[in-house]
């Protein structure tokens, strides 16, 4: 964790006193350590449904089992009607009569005591209950095999339907096809009990090839796949490089090249590169197992501070670079039907502190820019980027930041990460990739695919103004807090560095400040950066509610505070 120095440097008088204070207290009083509290046992059901019952006929039975955990020296009681029917973790029940029976669990222990109830619902007849998602995802020409998942499907006969003819009477369907575009897909399944039936949307996409690119903070699509990518580092300082990976399960061996000289010592993800001078220098790397490779253009510039800019007339970031959201439920409300009318609003937001700006599920991103150079005071927060969270309901962004390096007063250098508190966590993922589709009708929703094999939808709009029929965001995708929390949706916040999060560290004290200091390389290091330009923020996190929407960052115009 960051320790910022800012406050041990104020009111040293103060903490002389506190010492001598504590030092007296030592002396004169011994203290009792606090006894912790122990954790109480946790129980968790197996044999019943997501609404905790369980369905049977009569004649049937099932053995229901509590899984009990943490619990010392346990005692086990299964209680229904009030009579105990075990002593044991697992219990047996004979459905011999028609009606609803509630099975009550309880462990006593040493550490506490916890209870659990399983509902058991004894029916004359039971029909089958299909599982099956409401969308999935296909691609142009590869097979993809549909499996009918039910429950109580006992004898049962199945009948698929594609588009209302009929495809296949087995318990699965093995869907192929060519054209683009979204299918109707039902199955229905029939036993002596009765008959379920369910329809899910099946959506052709293009399949995806492995593919490697760098991030240079941007979009990704076939309309700039081809375009080529740009860093800079200047003369004297380390530039760490790896490239986004999609499509490729199991990644091994890189290969770095450098002006056509293959880097032997360098086989691994990450490649550190010291530019010997002043130049421009071509660096390509190659995933083995697929041969996949990207390259990117690294322009070794004049020292850091050379390109630095003073003065300036606001305290706001002035100029608006790129605005790129991802599908979100208010995105269309700019009514902006191109990519330059949504420039131009981002533009108009600029400059003042008037309202935040929407930028749409996981990825979405605007870039920003000062008309001077931030400095980075340590031990300081250096950058106010406001949001609009409530307690119990944060939509967190993670924050980018770019120097100047180049001189050309455009954010086409190299971007840094702010670290935060769920920086380095395992369930943190660094390059996440995200791509989005346009629906086919005005009916439906975007679709996803991520570079972690994943599919999903979100169930917004996609943006009227991109043109593209799918593109790809990247960025840092932070687990996800979502939950119900007293019968309502939430999305609890971050400890600190995040926009649209409320952040209480003591570190980092403050809702929505920012310090420069802590700006890292794609590794993790610290970067080290003297200013910055240029602000990139976009949303987080990949999630969504059902009466909230999906989770989207609103982020207020970037500040210098230094100002």
């Amino acid at each position: 964790m960051n320790t910022h120095t800012h406050t041990m440097k104020k009111h040293a008088t103060r903490i002389t006193l506190s010492i001598s204070l504590s030092l007296f207290l030592l002396i004169s009083c011994e203290k009792e350590t606090p006894k912790e509290t122990p954790t109480p046992p946790t129980i968790t059901f197996t044999g019943v449904d997501e609404t905790g019952e369980h369905k049977l006929k009569t004649g049937e039975s099932v053995t229901l089992t509590a899984i009990v955990e943490n619990a010392i020296n346990p005692l086990y009681s299964w209680k229904i009607g009030g009579k105990i029917v075990s002593t044991e973790p697992s219990f047996t029940f004979i459905a011999d009569k028609l009606g609803e029976y509630f099975a009550n669990f309880r462990v006593d222990a040493e550490n506490g005591s916890e209870g659990g109830q399983v509902k058991i619902s004894v029916l004359e007849k039971l029909p089958p209950q299909i599982t099956l998602p409401s969308a999935a995802v296909a691609f142009i020409g590869v097979d993809k095999t549909f499996i009918a998942e039910a429950d109580h499907a006992e004898n049962a006969t199945y009948l698929w339907r594609l588009n209302g003819k009929t495809v296949s009477e087995t318990a699965s369907y093995t869907f192929n096809q060519s054209d683009m575009k979204s299918y109707l897909l039902s199955l229905k399944i029939t036993t002596d009990d009765g008959q379920d039936l369910k329809t899910i949307t099946v959506t052709v996409l293009p399949e995806q090839q492995p593919t490697l690119f760098f991030d240079n903070g941007r979009y990704y699509s076939s309309n700039n796949a081809n375009e080529p990518r740009t860093m800079t580092v200047p003369v004297g300082k380390n530039l760490i490089l790896t490239p986004v990976i999609i499509n490729i399960s199991n990644p091994t061996t890189f290969e770095w090249n450098v002006d056509g000289t293959i880097q032997t010592t360098a086989t691994g993800a990450y490649f550190t590169f010291t530019p010997p001078a002043q130049g421009t220098y071509r660096i390509t790397v190659t995933e083995q197992s697929t041969n996949t490779s990207a390259t990117v253009a690294v322009a070794c510039t004049p020292p850091e501070g050379t390109h630095k800019r003073t003065g300036g007339a606001n305290k706001y970031a002035t100029d608006a670079f790129y605005y790129m959201p991802a599908p979100g439920q208010f995105i269309n409300s700019l009514e902006a039907t191109t990519p330059a009318d949504a420039l131009s609003a981002l533009q108009k937001w600029c400059g003042k502190s008037a309202s935040y700006f929407h930028i749409g599920a996981f990825g979405g991103y605007l870039i920003v820019g000062f008309d001077h150079s931030v400095e980075n005071k340590q031990g300081f927060p250096d950058l106010g980027i406001a949001g609009n969270p409530l307690p119990g309901w944060c939509e967190s962004g993670v924050v980018w930041v770019m120097q100047d390096e180049n001189g050309n007063k455009l954010p086409d250098d190299t971007w840094y990460e702010l670290r935060g508190s769920e920086t380095g966590k395992p369930e943190t993922t660094q390059r996440y990739a995200i791509t989005y589709y346009k629906p086919a009708s005005t009916n439906q929703y975007p679709l996803w695919t991520d570079n972690m094999g994943r599919t999903g939808a979100v169930y917004t709009a996609y943006p009227k103004f991109i043109t593209e029929t799918h593109y790809t965001l990247i960025g840092t995708c932070l687990n996800s807090t979502f939950g119900i929390d007293a019968g309502l949706e939430a999305s609890k916040c971050y400890d600190w560095g995040y926009v649209d999060s409320i952040n209480n560290s003591l570190d980092h004290p403050g809702s929505g400040e920012f310090w420069i200091e802590d700006a890292i390389h794609v590794d993790g290091s610290p970067a080290n950066l003297q200013y910055i330009d240029f602000v990139k923020i976009h949303t987080a996190i990949n999630a969504q509610g059902a009466a909230v929407g999906e989770i989207s960052t609103e982020s207020y115009i970037p500040t210098d505070l230094n100002f």
